[in-house]
């Protein structure tokens, strides 16, 4: 046979293997698909899933968890299973989600584990970005916080209190329920976020569509003072800018008062939860680096440190926490399905009752 014909005889053999490579990743299977085979209680599961983690090497990371909290997160995690290497990037709540819906636009699937609010998780759920995954760690978690479906775990929650200024709050004044909130001592002493038209929609499940649109309503004659970002709120709240402010991240005062700032809080009922949590990608590149962090972030192992080391509630039941009092009131959770109905019209709806440009 000719060189010439030998030479491109491999190049054509070549572009058979490329295009079948491709054809294969075109019609992978979902990362669901993968553990079809792995039953929950069969006993070889684990090992399967490490010998499956070993072969892959590497997991792939996105998430809004802040880099002090993440890293020594998922170092954690590396130190069980060294032989993964793992890639993150971290972003806001709008960066994760464009990144995944680009990405997977592109053809390109490069993430295996995505954390985030409800939100994020709503809107890559109905894109069918997320494969559902049934984790044996799941039966230990507070039911509220697993999705039926399993398509999202969370991981901890942020209770969400009324914080004040104990220099000009008095204990006398401080409201026994929202509606307290209406009466005249609080006329432009109060601060809500820009952006809490999440929160406010969980009011309208909570309270029913009319009792929530006419409390609104009435808040917003309150002179109420709109800030953006609700750390920002806390800090301002800290130095006594602002009296009072009802949806704030509870741990986040825990720590100012932690550092003696002249803070309190209170739980009003209902007490509204923001879960954060995980979601395996449809399209995981490493599904079995995947499973076994996201059981591993459900462990008792895992929700310790998250109680203890980073001062959230974790979402395991009866788990340590750091501040135990973030544990004690029943939540009313903003899951992905309640923000996915109709989330555009509550937060509409929120902007033109306090007349937020």
């Amino acid at each position: 046979m000719p060189a010439t014909r030998i030479r491109l005889t491999g190049v054509l053999a070549a572009i058979v293997v490329i295009l079948t490579a491709r054809l294969d990743l075109a019609f992978a299977q979902t990362s669901a698909e993968a553990f079809k085979s792995l039953d929950l209680k069969n006993p070889e599961r684990r090992a399967k899933l490490v010998e499956g983690a070993k072969r892959e090497g590497k997991l792939v990371f996105y998430g809004t968890l802040g880099v002090d909290a993440s890293r020594p997160f998922l170092e954690l995690f590396r130190k069980s299973h060294p032989y993964i290497s793992i890639d993150h990037y971290r972003s806001n709540e709008g960066g994760i989600y464009n990144k995944v819906a680009t990405e997977a636009s592109a053809g390109k699937h490069s993430v295996d584990v995505i954390e985030s609010a409800a939100l994020t998780a709503s809107n890559l759920i109905d894109r069918g970005l997320v494969d559902p995954y049934n984790s044996p760690e799941s039966g230990a978690m507070r039911a509220e916080f697993v999705d039926p479906k399993r398509s999202w775990h969370g991981y901890s929650y942020l209770p969400v209190a009324l914080g004040y200024n104990k220099r000009y709050v008095k204990e006398s004044e401080l409201p026994k329920n929202y509606d307290d909130l209406l009466l005249p001592t609080w006329k432009g002493r109060l601060s809500l976020d820009k952006d809490d038209g999440d929160i406010f929609r969980v009011f309208f499940d909570a309270w029913g569509e009319d009792r929530a649109l006419q409390y609104f309503k009435r808040l917003a004659n309150q002179q109420i003072e709109f800030r953006s970002g609700h750390t920002l709120q806390a800090q301002l709240l800290a130095a006594g800018e602002i009296a009072a402010a009802p949806w704030l991240y509870s741990h986040r005062l825990m720590m100012l008062m932690d550092n003696g700032a002249p803070v309190g809080l209170l739980f009003l009922d209902p007490v509204v939860s923001v879960p954060k949590m995980f979601m395996l990608a449809r399209r995981a590149q490493h599904p079995y680096a995947a499973a076994l962090f996201i059981d591993w972030a459900l462990s008792s192992e895992a929700q310790h440190f998250v109680g203890m080391t980073i001062g959230r509630s974790p979402a395991r039941r009866g788990q340590q926490q750091r501040y135990p009092k973030l544990g004690d009131p029943k939540t009313f959770p903003m899951t992905p399905e309640l923000l996915g109905a109709n989330f555009d019209r509550y937060a509409k709806l929120y902007r033109e009752i306090f007349a937020l440009k």
